[in-house]
């Protein structure tokens, strides 16, 4: 049981990490709007939040079960 818990608290900082990493990367993306970044920049980042907000997603559904997580 205490080897499920300590799982569970990495999985909550990876949870955390990946929350900060988005928020940043959507700073980023104001910016790059802002100041009229061309398109193909505005596109990577904007893959780049997509990609992690799926990690984040597979993430904390590990964090919020007892085992990995399984496809539906």
């Amino acid at each position: 049981m205490t080897r499920t818990l300590a799982g569970r608290g990495e999985e909550r900082h990876e949870v955390a990490d990946l929350i900060r990493e988005i928020q940043q990367l959507t700073a980023e993306r104001r910016r790059l709007a802002a100041r009229s970044a061309d398109g193909l920049e505005l596109d990577a980042n904007e893959r780049e939040i997509d990609e992690l907000r799926w990690l984040l997603a597979d993430a904390a559904r590990r964090a919020a079960s007892d085992g990995p997580a399984r496809a539906a």
